[in-house]
């Protein structure tokens, strides 16, 4: 019974440092702690109420800053995809479709999603000035009852 218990626990042992050890040369891994949330300031940030005015109307343009797989499950209404980690393709893309002064809203989705942070930096390092940020956007708007779209189109 000893032996099967030390067989055991050097197994629990080895495989926890071989998990370790994937995930620190990982280009993927999982971080150890969660790194500390991006600081948005107040003057880039929109309320609810705000973002449901510029929506009816379409006085912005709002962006997802989601995964495509969680855009396609559900999006607000019109908005178009442009997730963080593929800007430099999709953005070249999505372009055309703004105005040059036109108003962006951003969201993605939970209280701790930088995303939308991340994303609202790259417009602004490219020139875009008017760039908002609608904090846990897709929950707030869909529990508001606003409306959503499904699928891959706006």
């Amino acid at each position: 019974m000893r032996r099967i218990i030390q067989q055991t626990l050097i197994i629990l042992f080895g495989s926890s440092a071989i998990g370790l050890l994937v995930n620190a040369v990982s280009p993927r891994g999982i971080p150890y702690t969660r790194p500390p949330q991006a600081q948005v300031a107040p003057q880039d940030v929109i309320s609810l109420q705000d973002a449901q005015g510029a929506w009816s109307t379409g006085a912005a343009v709002f962006l997802d800053a989601r995964a495509p797989a969680d855009y396609i499950a559900g999006h607000i209404a019109g908005a178009l995809n442009l997730p963080t980690e593929d800007f430099d393709q999709r953005y070249p893309l999505i372009e055309p479709l703004l105005g040059p002064d036109q108003p962006i809203i951003i969201y993605c989705d939970g209280k701790l999603c930088d995303l939308s942070h991340d994303l609202a930096e790259k417009l602004k390092a490219i020139g875009r000035i008017d760039v908002k940020i609608l904090l846990n956007g897709w929950t707030v708007w869909k529990k508001a009852g606003q409306p959503i779209n499904t699928g891959s189109k706006p």
